[in-house]
């Protein structure tokens, strides 16, 4: 079941959710909440780091270490002079959110992260895949965004409402926390 914005604000000041800093009215759907570009740096992976290291192009998905291979090899996308970042044309980046959400297990209580239609329809997927936000998840979450439009993309830090948060009820307590290595992650890397 999908809480309504008002379930959403009840459950905020119950203690089953936690968004921080707290949403100002004109973030709230219907049905979701808006969460906005944090402040940290858009990072990209850098392909002349990946070469100069004479690293091999493959990555085995069920032998590496994200914050291994983010340390190494993603760098900053520039920040404009006006503190934005410019999304180009067919790009990928990695971002974060401004808030910090808890989903405490006694809250039972998950979400989705979805993208917004209005940048979606610039050509901007967010959050490509793996949308789910577990019961027991606590932190900023990580964004995988692709330009897929013909425009460059002016993102606002803190200003630009990036994603949506879809909350949904879930039918009983964990038996046990959620063990990822994202749990109280601060930046992309998923350092804490």
């Amino acid at each position: 079941m999908i809480l309504s914005d008002r379930d959403i604000q009840d459950s905020l000041s119950k203690g089953r959710l936690g968004i921080d800093p707290v949403p100002k009215a004109d973030q709230y759907s219907p049905s979701a909440v808006d969460l906005r570009l944090g402040d940290d740096a858009l990072k990209q992976w850098d392909p002349e780091l990946v070469e100069q290291a004479g690293v091999e192009n493959t990555v085995d998905p069920d032998r590496f270490k994200f914050g291994d291979l983010a340390r190494r090899f993603l760098k900053d996308l520039p920040r404009q002079s006006d503190g934005s970042y410019i999304v180009p044309p067919h790009k990928f980046v990695l971002a974060i959110t401004d808030e910090v959400v808890d989903f405490p297990l006694k809250g039972k209580l998950a979400a989705r992260v979805e993208g917004r239609s209005s940048i979606a329809r610039l050509g901007l997927t967010v959050h490509i895949t793996a949308p789910t936000i577990h019961c027991g998840f606590r932190g900023r979450i990580a964004l995988e965004m692709f330009n897929l439009g013909p425009f460059h993309l002016r993102l606002h830090p803190k200003k630009t409402r990036i994603c949506q948060l879809i909350i949904e009820r879930v039918t009983s307590e964990p038996r046990s926390g959620l063990k990822s290595a994202f749990v109280d992650q601060r930046n992309v890397g998923g350092r804490r």
